[in-house]
């Protein structure tokens, strides 16, 4: 560890944009070194969760989304941000609201619910500019509960996979994925890898 790294102090700080998606925090910042970096952009995102639903079959149940950004129609993970609701309601087991949501976003962009969900990590997704952190999560014993029921604006549609051919046209560059759709996938098949290596279902 490096002892010369130190962490800046914030002299000044203000809310220059805010809206249901997206808060932007300006803060101005001084350097262990006394260096003013002002300002400095920060988004205060809400947590987000990623789920990888894995059918009984061993295969796994992937999204087809239009992402703005990139104004393309990309493949990825059931995800989305954790909400008020989920953090008041919390999980009926646990209290996890990440977990809460996790089971809410499967439900509503899938139609699909999970007898089990496992925890495979929790990262930051932007360290640099962003406050907030991202938990994937892998649902097990999946089965249809109904129609998705998608926000205005949202469609989704859904492809079942075989995970290693997923995993092999990642490596290929055949597909891209989001970064930390990437890493929840490669998290989730050596869990199951190594379940399996045990002899367990």
């Amino acid at each position: 560890m490096d002892d010369d790294v130190k962490p800046w102090s914030v002299t000044a700080s203000r809310i220059t944009y805010e809206d249901r998606w997206i808060r932007l925090r300006s803060d101005d910042c001084l350097t262990a070194d006394g260096i003013v970096v002002a300002p400095f952009h920060v988004l205060d995102y809400p947590d987000w969760i990623n789920v990888v639903p894995v059918m009984p079959d061993g295969r796994v149940l992937l999204t087809r989304e239009y992402r703005h950004g990139r104004g393309e129609i990309v493949l990825g993970l059931v995800s989305g941000g954790v909400e008020p609701g989920d953090i008041e309601a919390g999980d009926s087991e646990t209290g996890d609201a990440g977990l809460a949501a996790a089971r809410r976003e499967l439900r509503e962009e899938t139609g699909y619910e999970a007898s089990t969900f496992v925890r495979l990590l929790t990262s930051y997704p932007n360290a640099a500019s962003q406050s907030n952190m991202v938990t994937s999560w892998l649902a097990l014993g999946l089965s249809k509960a109904g129609e998705p029921r998608f926000d205005p604006g949202e469609k989704v549609g859904l492809l079942f996979a075989d995970l290693a051919a997923v995993l092999g046209d990642i490596e290929s560059g055949a597909v891209i994925l989001q970064s930390m759709h990437v890493a929840a996938l490669y998290a989730a098949e050596s869990w199951l890898r190594s379940r399996a290596s045990e002899g367990l279902k």
